[in-house]
């Protein structure tokens, strides 16, 4: 007789046998012993999946797929198809949870019928001290969906899937965006417009173990090109929603649009002239087609005219940069 769980936790696990140990001991030692743990290990070249078939043997709530392809929404779809508890948490195979975290987390989303909970978290550093962004009060409460979205565009939440739980029904039709990188970033804040209730657990559960490989941190035009699409989502989102207004709205469409210049520049600087140039132009694309849609004060002055520069000017535009760049490696 299959166990009756009340939260299945999925990890995605690619290449992170150093770490693997302490995310998995951290789901197992939760005082919530009702947890399905799912390991998906994709493609792994250390001893990854040798330490996931280790966990399936030793503890009966531990079950592992082994995929055929890499990637962390593959692995997040895969592990949904099999989660067979209510609740659904995410965690990244480098990372850990607090004892109390699922406990906690379900009691807030029970309590208040939420879509999902969710939490603070830590930055653990392995090359200098933790960071606490959160005040850590304690408390419980509602927030709605509008101010769990303006707070996730300023960055006073975090939008990974990693620090929240969900009810399993909010996944019968969502499913993660394969093929591409900054996965959460690019549809939670669309996924939370269909919400009707979000509970904050006001602790630090979630530790995020800030590492200089990780993907994240892997400095590769590809990779800035991802970041690109999902920031850029979001300046569109905005734009199309009345969520902010007046000097809000222009305060953060300004700073979403300054991350996807900068974003732009740093691709544009990295590859020779001619490379790269379909994901270029997508770019200049892109922005070429929010550029009407943005009314007089909703971005300000100088944010808009370089806006304009890369769609209007771009040969001049290119050049310019380009030759800069050039300059500075010499």
């Amino acid at each position: 007789m299959e166990d009756n769980y009340l939260i299945s936790v999925i990890v995605p696990v690619h290449n992170t046998a150093d770490y693997l140990r302490k995310c998995v001991d951290s789901i197992r030692n939760q005082t919530l012993k009702s947890i399905e743990i799912i390991l998906v290990e994709n493609l792994s070249t250390d001893q990854s999946a040798d330490i996931c078939d280790e966990y399936a043997r030793i503890d009966k709530r531990v079950k592992v797929l082994h995929l055929s392809e890499a990637g962390l929404s593959i692995a997040r779809n895969e592990g949904l198809k099999v989660a067979s508890a209510p609740y659904v948490g995410f965690i990244d195979s480098d990372d850990y949870i607090e004892p109390t975290m699922y406990q906690e987390m379900l009691d807030a989303i029970e309590l208040y019928q939420a879509d999902f909970s969710y939490c603070n978290y830590v930055l653990d550093f392995d090359y200098k001290e933790s960071v606490f962004p959160f005040r850590n009060s304690g408390s419980v409460g509602l927030c709605s969906r509008e101010d769990f979205i303006r707070d996730m565009m300023w960055e006073k939440i975090s939008c990974s899937v990693c620090t929240k739980l969900f009810k399993k029904s909010f996944f019968d039709t969502r499913e993660f965006p394969v093929g591409r990188l900054y996965e959460d970033r690019l549809v939670m804040h669309e996924w939370v417009l269909t919400c009707t209730n979000i509970v904050w657990v006001d602790k630090s559960f979630y530790h995020y173990i800030e590492r200089l490989d990780s993907i994240c941190h892997t400095i590769t035009p590809i990779n800035y090109y991802h970041y690109f699409l999902s920031e850029f989502s979001r300046v569109e989102f905005v734009n199309r929603q009345s969520l902010f207004k007046d000097k809000e709205l222009c305060e953060v469409q300004t700073m979403m649009l300054r991350i996807c210049f900068s974003i732009f520049k740093d691709i544009m600087l990295r590859v020779e002239p001619g490379d790269f140039q379909e994901p270029i132009n997508d770019m200049r694309h892109r922005m070429k087609e929010l550029f009407p849609l943005l009314k007089k004060g909703e971005l300000e002055s100088r944010c808009y005219k370089k806006l304009w520069k890369i769609i209007y000017l771009w040969p001049v535009y290119r050049l310019i940069h380009y030759n800069k760049f050039k300059r500075s490696r010499i």
